[in-house]
């Protein structure tokens, strides 16, 4: 079933839903949509609406059938170093299939990229476009929060719940414990320096390893994702 992004406050089945012009062109052109077809659209605030589409003169609407609330389970929060392009769209992408609710990128000390004001607005822009693709496409009715934070302090100040920074040195983690949410500190291709990571620690959190493989770094946040997810998240 095609699925859309929309904004909408709330949703009943009684009052249709008026698709943007983006998503009436991509059902009508690319799609090929027709008259009746089953559709869902989704407020990025974990309402979806399933119901049929139909096209106007001018508009095309959703005729609700169903009103899907779906609830908040673990939070999620990366603090991911900024990485190049194609590596860090992958990881967005990736992330909005995890179940990351909200991410903050930041500069490292061993980061190869650096942005400006102004073009780490456009990049964010384009992050949060290919977040609504990315939920499109899994079904996630959430839309991460994504932010560019100045510095690592700057993105620490957004952690939540039982907090990790990732290190091949770091120790694994083991506790009865259920969080209600999870932050994750991944570092560049060259990892953290050592002053960064005892800055988190500093800020209380846990240096902590996933196994005794090295990971790439657009690998550790999708593993430390599933590794969350299955002991206290949706995965089980």
């Amino acid at each position: 079933m095609p699925r859309f992004y929309y904004f909408f406050e709330s949703a009943d089945t009684e009052a249709p839903l008026v698709l943007p012009p983006e998503a009436v062109h991509h059902a009508m052109r690319v799609l090929r949509m027709r008259q009746g077809d089953a559709v869902e659209v989704f407020n990025g605030k974990g309402c979806a609406v399933k119901g049929t589409i139909r096209f106007a003169t001018d508009f095309a609407e959703v005729i609700p059938q169903e009103v899907i609330i779906q609830p908040r389970g673990l939070k999620l929060v990366l603090m991911q170093a900024l990485v190049a392009n194609e590596k860090m769209d992958w990881i967005i992408e990736k992330a909005c299939e995890l179940g990351y609710a909200e991410i903050a990128v930041f500069p490292s000390e061993r980061g190869e990229v650096r942005l400006t004001c102004e073009k780490a607005v456009k990049r964010v822009e384009r992050w949060n476009k290919i977040a609504v693709s990315a939920c499109q496409q899994c079904g996630e009715n959430y839309l991460p929060n994504i932010r560019f934070c100045s510095s690592l302090k700057d993105a620490a100040a957004h952690a939540e719940g039982l907090k990790f920074v990732l290190s091949p040195i770091g120790k694994t983690y083991d506790s009865p414990d259920t969080p209600t949410a999870v932050t994750f500190a991944v570092g560049p291709e060259g990892g953290l320096s050592p002053k960064e990571i005892n800055t988190l620690i500093e800020s209380g959190f846990y240096s902590c390893k996933l196994g005794n493989r090295v990971l790439r770094t657009e690998t550790a946040a999708l593993a430390a994702a599933s590794f969350a997810q299955t002991l206290w998240g949706d995965f089980r």
